[in-house]
């Protein structure tokens, strides 16, 4: 029996008419986007109604990623490269000896992916649940880059407007009456001082005589002048700048820098912008793309996924930190950086 194509099953289903799938396939021949996200896309159907399409066609049940467990353990069972290249997540091991992987896979799941899944993860046998690419990707992030979740690209302080030159400034009641009658109408113009400010009528009269306080007139005292205060020096850069970082992932960095002896402090734009070339820049990619632009001359040890390698020693990062982020790798990578104070730059992931 002759498999149905996605086109016939979701015509068959009445998600798309015979129109609606015609201007699908006709973007799907022209540009190579999976029909799938075609239709998804073209809002003819939403993404849950495609995966539970294309999980009946596969015979293979639909999982929920983002309600899912992951297990952060599994991450040295299948690489994140691997995670990446072939669209899954694990999800647990199973079998005599743990020798089958569940993984949850991009629809429609290729079977040459899950062949490689299994090469790379040393296993007998995968099993592969359904899930759309998005959450697919979410889950990566999740597992893989749970050091990158909160992280923000910096937002650059919008400059405000120069004053107009040109302004007339107010000097006289008659102005200050017009711009929301400040002054009230009972102030005379005799009541104004020099400059046209009026003056201020004290709230109540002369204290009378018999409410007065009388105090014993006190010795007059010399108070000699206070010598000029010395500037305070200012305070040196710490050894590591950490900058850009989503907040639980800037506390667990500082404690982890401080507990190794390093001398860490939470990074404004402007300090990774002063920051000297001995200083250390910790920082993920999104977070500090946006400010390389103004000429950075810190030593930037730059975290991102994978596929970010080649973005980031482009941009100029010293280092390459991928995920998952290994405390001892970034720990090496601090201290050589550190311990370098400037000296010639390398490249390492």
């Amino acid at each position: 029996m002759r498999k149905q194509r996605l086109g016939e099953l979701l015509q068959k289903t009445g998600l798309v008419d015979e129109i609606q799938l015609r201007a699908a396939l006709g973007f799907h021949a022209k540009w190579g986007v999976p029909l799938g996200q075609v239709v998804v896309d073209m809002r003819f159907c939403t993404a849950q109604q495609v995966l539970e399409l294309l999980a009946g066609q596969l015979q293979l049940p639909v999982v929920d990623l983002d309600a899912e467990p992951l297990e952060p353990s599994l991450v040295d069972v299948l690489p994140v490269e691997t995670a990446e290249a072939c669209r899954v997540i694990p999800l647990r091991v199973e079998g005599p000896r743990g020798s089958v992987l569940v993984v949850a896979a991009a629809a429609p799941a290729p079977p040459t992916a899950l062949d490689e899944v299994a090469r790379v993860a040393g296993k007998m046998r995968v099993v592969a649940l359904v899930a759309t690419d998005a959450a697919v990707s979410r889950a990566i992030d999740r597992l893989y880059y749970p050091h990158l979740m909160g992280a923000q690209r910096p937002v650059e302080p919008i400059p405000l407007p120069e004053a107009d030159e040109h302004l007339p400034l107010v000097t006289d009641r008659a102005e200050y009456l017009a711009l929301g009658r400040i002054v009230p109408s009972s102030v005379s113009a005799t009541k104004l001082e020099p400059g046209g400010l009026p003056m201020l009528m004290p709230l109540v009269m002369e204290v009378p005589a018999h409410a007065r306080v009388t105090e014993p007139e006190m010795p007059r005292v010399e108070v000699a002048p206070k010598a000029p205060a010395s500037k305070a020096e200012p305070e040196p850069e710490p050894e590591v700048w950490v900058y850009g970082w989503g907040a639980q992932a800037t506390e667990e960095l500082l404690k982890l820098l401080e507990d190794e002896d390093l001398w860490a402090r939470v990074a404004s734009t402007e300090d990774v912008k002063k920051a000297s070339e001995r200083t250390v820049v910790l920082t993920p990619l999104q977070s500090v793309e946006s400010v390389k632009r103004h000429g950075i001359r810190a030593q930037l040890l730059v975290a991102g996924r994978a596929h970010d390698r080649d973005r980031a020693l482009a941009m100029g990062a010293h280092v390459f930190l991928s995920g998952p982020l290994r405390t001892d790798a970034l720990i090496r990578e601090v201290r050589a950086r550190v311990e370098a104070g400037g000296a010639p730059l390398r490249q390492a992931s």
